[in-house]
């Protein structure tokens, strides 16, 4: 005989969700309620959006991105929160996947609607002259062993800067959670790279001329619970993953925490907090301020910490320049 919990923070209602890091039992009201309002601490905490403002949220049309934008709806539906511009947009970085991510392009645009978010579609060839297979093709004919993984996120990073600029947005909105951070902060440490916890954070690039700050308010978040929330609310999610996630180091990690997670509740908190300590002391120290000096990226002219930038190199080495640099100079 199965005996009912009561909710342990309204008394009232039946539980529905065991939330193992605080140890409360939630009934399903409690629950959207206390991860929203997660959301608007963080964002009040941080002054991730304030009311002068133009933001633009960047929607993969996974559940995370979905769910932001729904939550923010909600909060500027509330007055909770103000800002001056609100902008959504999807990158088509015009691999195989991103055909099957657009067919929920209707789905997406209802929910921005609904949000008061003006809502695009953008063809990364557009934003930056060439497309995601095209450098991973040439750079393959060339030789070269790189994942897809690292050609989509670099060029992606890419063309949202050169679509911030465009639309003259003050702050890109992002879906990251608990559980992307934890794992960035553990892949830093695998590739041996400090230097790459100064850009670790809930704010990132604030302090970055020609660089447009990037803020995550679902950043305390853990994936369980977004997708939970995304269940509660009925909001879709992707069918099906990436062919190419398989393949990322990222994906290992994340079952690898999920497993350690099953004996300490807290540990993705725990490394967050340890790589947010890290990039503080980071931040304020003279040996790395000297050590890591911005420069200009001598083919675009974008902020970079070496003579040319990241984007800008794979380009260059997939015989893709020309196409490129018109697109993306600064």
């Amino acid at each position: 005989m199965s005996v009912l919990v009561t909710c342990t923070r309204c008394g009232k209602r039946e539980a529905f969700f065991f939330r193992r890091t605080s140890g409360e039992a939630l009934c399903r009201q409690c629950f959207v309620k206390s991860l929203e309002m997660k959301v608007l601490r963080t964002i009040r905490r941080f002054r991730l959006i304030e009311p002068q403002d133009r933001i633009g949220l960047a929607v993969s049309g996974g559940k995370d991105s979905l769910v932001l934008l729904y939550i923010l709806g909600k909060l500027f539906r509330r007055r909770h929160l103000k800002c001056s511009e609100t902008y959504a947009f999807t990158i088509d970085e015009e691999l195989e996947y991103s055909k099957f991510k657009l067919t929920r392009i209707n789905v997406i645009r209802e929910l921005s609607r609904e949000a008061g978010f003006e809502y695009s579609v953008y063809r990364i060839s557009e934003l930056i002259g060439v497309s995601v297979p095209e450098v991973y093709s040439g750079l393959s004919e060339r030789g070269e062993k790189i994942h897809m993984c690292t050609v989509c996120g670099v060029l992606r990073r890419k063309a949202v800067n050169v679509l911030a600029r465009r639309l003259n947005l003050t702050k890109i909105v992002t879906a990251h959670n608990l559980d992307d951070e934890a794992q960035t902060a553990i892949l830093n440490v695998l590739v041996n790279d400090v230097k790459r916890f100064k850009w670790f954070g809930v704010v990132t690039g604030e302090d970055v001329e020609d660089l447009v700050p990037r803020v995550k308010p679902l950043r305390y978040i853990r994936e369980e619970e977004i997708a939970v929330y995304a269940y509660v609310n009925n909001i879709p999610m992707l069918e099906r993953e990436c062919p190419y996630v398989r393949e990322n180091p990222r994906y290992m990690l994340k079952f690898l925490l999920s497993e350690i997670e099953q004996r300490n509740p807290n540990v993705k908190y725990m490394i967050v907090s340890f790589g947010d300590e890290l990039s503080r002391i980071i931040r304020t120290s003279r040996y790395f301020k000297e050590k890591i000096r911005l420069r200009r990226c001598r083919i675009c002219g974008a902020p970079s910490t070496s003579d040319v930038c990241r984007a800008c190199d794979l380009v260059s080495r997939a015989g893709l320049l020309e196409r490129y640099i018109d697109a993306v100079r600064v």
